[in-house]
């Protein structure tokens, strides 16, 4: 449990409005990471960030592991991690409440991640790719604090705070947490390894029972165009287009499936998940 704490006075913090979305280059390796975007040098030391912020539209990244790499940012995104070594990172949930007994409001869930064959169980999500979008109160150099100074608790007396982690750094976390420094090495003995991912550009998207892709074709027009959208003007009139177009398709499709056999429903769901995750991206990486 960790704390939480109402101050007696709060100050407001306003955003000003940018056009550009602000990302962090991360080097979680042991070298030096020597990269470019858009032609500009920017190394990165060893367990070292820097932050940079891209306008909506192309760009065109380079490393000698990675190549040339086109990528798209878009409009109004969450920014996050630039991650050109592919290495794992992971997310975890952390629970602060005013007091142990509110502990009972929040059942936090999770089905776990694996990291080098050895299994965590938790609130823990696990990601590789070149872009990973923000979904964190503390970064990859921020600890979780033991206590949070807030203006406001609602009535279940807490709230979750989600902080991103190198997989080694998770690591030591959780064995912290355990009070078993070393365990991970009793069940992989060679320590952890990191895996070497290959580039992931975005998914096309899967093929269609005749039945859903009779109403399929306006949300794929829509997909294809966004992976092409180098404005944000464009970019926000995709957005707008999109939810009617979704909205037609789920009504047009919604009781097709009862009539279909499994794998052609596991399409459908695979089409909508993919699609709606991709398109929620702060940048995409060009086919």
């Amino acid at each position: 449990m960790k704390n939480l704490l109402l101050p007696m006075m709060a100050a407001l913090a306003l955003a000003g409005c940018s056009s550009k979305v602000d990302f962090e280059i991360d080097n979680p390796t042991d070298a030096p990471l020597a990269i470019s975007i858009d032609g500009k040098d920017l190394p990165v030391a060893a367990h070292a960030s820097r932050p940079i912020s891209l306008a909506a539209g192309e760009h065109h990244l380079h490393t000698d592991r990675l190549g040339d790499v086109r990528f798209i940012v878009y409009a109004d995104g969450r920014g996050g991690l630039i991650n050109p070594s592919l290495s794992e990172y992971v997310t975890a949930r952390e629970i602060y409440v005013t007091g142990e007994d509110k502990l009972k409001n929040f059942g936090v869930s999770g089905l776990g991640i694996e990291l080098g064959g050895v299994e965590f169980k938790g609130p823990f999500e696990k990601h590789h790719g070149l872009f990973i979008d923000k979904t964190w109160n503390f970064g990859v150099r921020e600890p979780f604090p033991e206590e949070q100074v807030v203006a406001h608790v609602d009535s279940t007396g807490g709230r979750i705070s989600t902080k991103i982690f190198t997989a080694p750094e998770f690591i030591t976390y959780i064995e912290a947490s355990m009070g078993e420094p070393g365990a991970y090495k009793c069940e992989q003995p060679a320590g952890y390894v990191a895996p070497a991912y290959t580039l992931e550009p975005a998914p096309a998207l899967p093929a269609l029972d005749p039945a859903f892709e009779a109403h399929a074709g306006p949300v794929r027009d829509i997909y294809a165009r966004w992976l092409k959208a180098t404005t944000a003007s464009e970019q926000k009139a995709l957005r707008k287009e999109d939810f009617q177009a979704q909205m037609a398709f789920t009504q047009a499709t919604m009781t097709l499936g009862a009539k279909l056999p499994v794998a052609a429903n596991q399409a459908y769901n695979d089409f909508v998940t993919i699609r709606s995750t991709e398109m929620a991206r702060s940048a995409l990486v060009l086919p």
